[in-house]
């Protein structure tokens, strides 16, 4: 469970092969985002150390505002057939393909969140309410 060479735990200097994120905030204390919004993510550091990552999809009400924001479409590598990516066609049907069940569901009329959590990790797929398609992407450790 990593991205890149980056894992959980990290420091900062773990990005460096990222490049220069388009914004960074320090949002409370020791806690920052580094927006890279023409790659379509977000990654949080918690004092210091990787925390959190958030692939930004399809369309929500909740994306950054960025003019440079594009969509992403990251890629499973080492638990799917060939590095299969996720999009906004990618379904419900097609996570439990991948996932098995998952381990908790949040359902509500706008928005579906499926949660699973592998090797440590917690995942929350986000799904629009009316399409059925991926708008969001987190990870974040157990």
């Amino acid at each position: 469970m990593r991205f890149g060479t980056l894992r959980f735990g990290d420091g900062y200097e773990g990005a460096a092969f990222l490049g220069r994120p388009e914004r960074f905030a320090w949002t409370q204390g020791d806690y920052c985002e580094l927006l890279y919004a023409s790659g379509g993510f977000q990654l949080d550091f918690d004092h210091g150390k990787f925390a959190y990552a958030a692939f930004f999809i399809g369309l929500d009400s909740y994306l950054p505002k960025h003019p440079a924001l594009a969509f992403s479409q990251p890629r499973l590598s080492g638990c799917t057939p060939n590095n299969t990516a996720l999009t906004r066609d990618t379904d419900r049907a097609l996570l439990e393909r991948l996932f098995g069940e998952a381990d908790s569901m949040d359902i509500e009329p706008l928005e579906a969140i499926l949660y699973y959590t592998r090797k440590g990790v917690t995942m929350e797929f986000e799904m629009d309410g009316k399409s059925g398609g991926l708008k969001r992407w987190n990870l974040y450790p157990k």
